[in-house]
């Protein structure tokens, strides 16, 4: 490098390090002395350009131009290895590194199987198994105990809580299985109504079928949900809107429909009418509260036995309603042009003749040979006034085939 030469000097007359001359002073030569004020100004020299070597890099570490990054090297030292750092966790009920807890959309925590305490849907066991036999033991719709709790125990407990006034939750929680240690069965809405009878109580939205005056069932219940509702006539293609109300009121079953029907007031699977185009029958939702158009909703696994067990002209004692129309003045199946001739033939619109029979004690009841739909006694007339009873919008119907 140019700034290790002293002015006018080649670079052949600076001496190899290591190898200058040594002499005795006292024996210096004017090529020595030479040789030495080279090596003086050398120094000097060198001394001075490390110098403004120096100051050159501390010049460009802070106002100078940007040094350019050179690749580095094998002999590059790498930094020296950080810790990694460890993460505090936060007392949230959630630990560092870990998939987030559900929650639920009200900011509580998600509702499990394990928190909700007590047997629900999909349980099984031998607790279940003892849960079905206390129910079936109370007249609740079990058809068999297996210890499965599905649909059918679902419902079951359904009825009880409502029967009891508990919360509706389809399942057998701690309050629930408390209650039925000590359960009984409930008191009749209309003692005398009649020996086979069916009482529906609107409040409590369950139902009591009564054989030999003696209750065989209770069934959950849904009845019509006080709302203003719009439906398509399937018959007039036409929009109707009403009230969904249940009326309350004595009254007979009258018609059924054995499969499904589909009715201004829904869709119902083996239909029981009663009170127009008011029916009990199954379906598919059968909530803790009331939810349907007007009829009396019972669950599917219900619907499938309760028909073979109520006769036509079977009372049915509505509790609890107001007395009010049909929504949308729904009829039964041939309600306006059947005709009851106890023991005769009764003709169906459409061509189908029915054959009724009249059992002893039993006048116009009805049993369909064809087709799905069959006729029965009509409703009690004023006549039997003088042999009835009133208890608000109750009236104790006599027995069926009374002149």
């Amino acid at each position: 490098m140019t700034c290790f030469r002293s002015p006018n000097q080649s670079e052949s007359t600076i001496p190899p390090h290591g190898n200058t001359p040594h002499s005795s002073p006292s024996h210096s030569s004017p090529s020595h002395s030479r040789t030495t004020r080279a090596v003086a100004r050398f120094s000097v020299g060198a001394a001075m350009c490390l110098a403004m070597l120096g100051n050159s890099s501390v010049s460009a570490q802070t106002s100078g131009p940007a040094v350019p990054k050179t690749t580095p090297t094998a002999a590059t030292v790498a930094p020296a290895a950080t810790a990694p750092v460890k993460r505090r966790t936060v007392a949230t009920g959630k630990s560092s590194g870990s998939k987030s807890a559900k929650s639920s959309p009200n900011g509580g925590p998600a509702a499990t199987g394990k928190n909700l305490g007590g047997l629900g849907q999909g349980t099984k066991g031998d607790k279940v198994l003892a849960l079905q036999e206390r129910l079936k033991e109370l007249k609740y719709d079990i058809t068999e105990p297996d210890g499965r709790f599905g649909d059918e125990t679902y419902h079951a407990v359904m009825a009880f809580q409502k029967v009891n006034r508990l919360a509706r939750t389809g399942r057998a929680n701690v309050a629930t299985l408390a209650a039925m240690d000590t359960a009984v069965d409930p008191a009749p809405l209309v003692p005398a109504g009649g020996a086979d009878r069916i009482e529906i109580d609107l409040v409590g939205q369950y139902l009591g079928l009564y054989q030999g005056n003696t209750l065989v069932r209770l069934l959950s219940i849904s009845s019509g949900s006080g709302k203003d509702f719009c439906v398509l006539d399937p018959d007039t293609n036409k929009t109707e809107c009403d009230k969904a109300i249940t009326p309350g009121g004595s009254f007979r079953v009258a018609r059924r429909v054995i499969g499904w029907r589909e009715s201004k007031l829904g869709l119902l699977y083996n239909p029981l009418y009663f009170n127009g185009g008011i029916a009990i029958h199954g379906a598919a939702s059968v909530p803790g509260y009331p939810a349907s158009h007007g009829c009396v909703r019972i669950p599917m696994t219900s619907s499938q036995w309760f028909p073979d067990l109520v006769a036509d002209g079977t009372p049915v004692y509505v509790s609890g309603g107001a007395k009010a129309p049909v929504p949308l003045n729904a009829k039964a199946p041939g309600e306006k042009a059947t005709t009851t001739i106890p023991g005769g033939t009764t003709t169906i619109p459409g061509g189908t003749t029915v054959t009724t029979t009249a059992p002893p004690g039993a006048g116009g009841t009805t049993q369909p040979t064809t087709g799905t739909t069959a006729t029965s006694v009509a409703p009690s007339t004023s006549s039997t006034a003088a042999t009835t009873t009133t208890t608000g919008l109750i009236r104790i119907l006599p027995p069926a085939g009374t002149p």
